[in-house]
């Protein structure tokens, strides 16, 4: 079942007018609440954008919006997240990126598609939401219903044989 799941999630670019349902977007924020976190500090911050005025700034930020009637600017909080001792590297950026994947399965299991942005403008996307200082704008996540032309593009068959990808030692 997840195995499947897995395999039919796409980078969905074609989307439908079809507005999301309330419920159904809130499963899909729920999956990025309760994702797992560095030391369980959860500095995911979610903006969701949806009003035209927003989805309209998003659209200055990237050219990848593909007119998905939600968009999610995926965030971190500086204030927030766990620094590892050893290294004094911080783990937000890790921690929204599980969070935004929980939310794309969960957005696929309830026929919704969904896009990982990271070709947008973070300094300016903080300039035109108005966003605190401690707050950072790391990816955006389209969602929408597929269009009917929706398809995956070439690269989404396209994988690296498991030799390539697992070394065991």
């Amino acid at each position: 079942m997840l195995e499947q799941l897995l395999k039919d999630r796409y980078s969905v670019r074609d989307y439908a007018s079809t507005p999301i349902e309330k419920e159904v977007l809130d499963k899909i924020l729920e999956a990025g609440r309760v994702a797992p976190s560095a030391r369980n500090c959860q500095p995911l911050k979610v903006y969701v954008l949806q009003s035209a005025e927003a989805l309209e700034k998003a659209k200055q930020t990237s050219p990848c919006t593909f007119n998905a009637p939600v968009v999610l600017m995926m965030c971190s909080d500086s204030n927030l997240g766990y620094q590892n001792p050893f290294t004094e590297e911080k783990y937000n950026t890790m921690d929204v990126t599980i969070a935004t994947t929980q939310m794309m399965l969960q957005a696929t299991e309830l026929g919704v598609g969904s896009c990982w942005v990271c070709r947008f403008n973070p300094p300016l996307a903080k300039e035109v939401f108005n966003l605190p200082e401690n707050i950072h704008p790391k990816c955006l996540l389209t969602l929408g219903y597929p269009s009917d032309t929706a398809t995956p593009s070439d690269r989404h068959f396209s994988r690296k044989p498991m030799e390539e990808v697992v070394t065991y030692l």
